[in-house]
């Protein structure tokens, strides 16, 4: 697990909320407090969605929403002239994703050997810190790939001009 503090709150909001950057992952779930509390599981619900809907949307190949769906749902909730109290985000990336990583970073682990990448965002006490980790199916002492998944990552903030405690 890789943990850091985004030190530009705003900065990342807007690229979160307001840019496909985080498209590429699943939101597992999200948990929001502003006038009230809300938990929401990110599993997609079939029955909403049409045939044409899914296909569009490749929802096929996902376990929950893409993010690229949820977030103006998400942004509903918490705009305003208030800042939520907290937020706490759980993403999960797309497996198309993640085996395209593994193929270009030429890792020895396979999709097969991975439950899963994720990314959480939590936002409590006007303070954001981000925690990245990978889910291995096996107990796997080589955190390699989980390092250069992080290293990834940082290198998305720093794109998008979003600072970060030093490391």
């Amino acid at each position: 697990m890789q943990a850091t503090e985004i030190l530009d709150v705003k900065q990342f909001m807007q690229v979160l909320l307001q840019s496909n950057t985080f498209d590429f992952y699943e939101m597992v779930s999200a948990t929001l407090r502003t006038d009230m509390d809300y938990s929401i599981d990110g599993r997609w619900n079939h029955s909403f969605f049409d045939d044409d809907e899914i296909d569009t949307n490749r929802l096929g190949d996902y376990t929950y929403l893409p993010w690229s769906l949820a977030k103006d749902k998400i942004f509903a909730l918490i705009k305003g002239k208030k800042t939520p109290t907290l937020m706490k985000l759980v993403f999960k990336m797309n497996p198309v994703n993640l085996e395209s990583f593994l193929h270009s970073s030429n890792s020895s682990q396979s999709i097969n050997d991975i439950d899963g990448v994720y990314l959480n965002i939590l936002f409590q006490e006007q303070k954001l810190h981000i925690t990245y980790s990978v889910s291995y199916k096996n107990f796997n002492l080589d955190k390699s790939l989980e390092q250069e998944l992080f290293d990834k990552f940082i290198t998305l903030l720093k794109n998008n001009n979003i600072s970060i405690s030093p490391q």
